[in-house]
């Protein structure tokens, strides 16, 4: 018998098993697809640059649904000292990660992000680029992102969000997928993080809309949430304030460069 709160839905687990069906197929030629060019690796850039100018010097890196290995070979040439260790749900994309050249200070698993095998508290930085949306539950991932981040971590995610909301028989509006523009950063907060950067990759904005997520743990970390009580369910997750009146989320257009989590919902403003 599933307990409550540690298993996915059923239906979850089909969408995941789907997915993960789908990449095993892919992983022998993944290194080859034009997306590695024109989409994921001008997203790992973007994160890449957030990481190494907020995060300067961690001991432990995590990246959660790294394919065949790429990001952590870039994160392992741009952290001189940092373990990174990638997880994939797809066991023939781990397969193609540690049959590829050798790299020092890194690992691989094959695991879900909803049931991770790590302890609690032990990771200084975790990115998750274009893999939040194939997960078979979003917020289960995300809490335990949140459980395994070592006290004033850093989580930088990057995947599809759009930018105004989309109608139920789009393709990218099916189960699992971001449908309204801000729910990415919304789901972040309630893990019990806070969301502190919100921004859209625009070297990808004519493939799709991504946007990066960046957040970050206590100082004090899981124990002190719950010796006070923190559900982390986002409350008082306020952040950038804008000077003026904010505006609800449109196209991105050119001067608008503020966010502002405010009910719920991200908008944009002018600065």
């Amino acid at each position: 018998m599933s307990l409550p709160g540690n298993a996915v839905s059923a239906s979850a687990s089909a969408r995941r098993s789907e997915s993960v069906l789908r990449f095993d197929r892919w992983a022998a030629s993944y290194e080859l697809s034009q997306l590695q060019t024109v989409l994921y690796g001008r997203v790992h850039d973007a994160v890449l640059r957030y990481a190494r100018r907020h995060v300067p010097d961690p001991g432990t890196i995590l990246d959660v649904g790294c394919g065949t290995g790429r990001l952590p070979a870039r994160l392992v040439s741009s952290y001189g000292r940092a373990h990174v260790v990638g997880i994939d749900a797809s066991a023939g994309m781990i397969r193609q990660a540690v049959t590829a050249p050798v790299l020092h200070r890194t690992g691989f698993a094959a695991s879900v992000a909803e049931q991770m095998p790590f302890a609690d508290a032990v990771f200084d930085l975790v990115v998750a680029t274009l893999s939040v949306s194939h997960w078979g539950d979003r917020a289960t991932g995300l809490a335990e992102i949140s459980r395994v981040m070592a006290p004033g971590a850093t989580l930088v995610v990057a995947d599809i969000c759009p930018v105004r909301p989309l109608r139920p028989m789009t393709g990218w509006a099916r189960p699992g997928k971001c449908r309204r523009p801000g729910e990415l950063p919304v789901l972040i907060a309630a893990s019990g993080l806070r969301v502190e950067h919100v921004e859209p990759i625009r070297a990808v904005a004519s493939i799709a809309d991504t946007a990066l997520v960046a957040a970050r743990t206590s100082r004090t970390g899981l124990a002190a949430r719950a010796d006070t009580g923190d559900s982390g369910s986002g409350q008082g997750n306020e952040w950038r304030r804008c000077d003026v009146e904010p505006r609800p989320f449109g196209p991105y257009g050119r001067r608008r460069r503020g966010w502002v989590l405010a009910q719920g919902n991200i908008y944009p403003c002018r600065i």
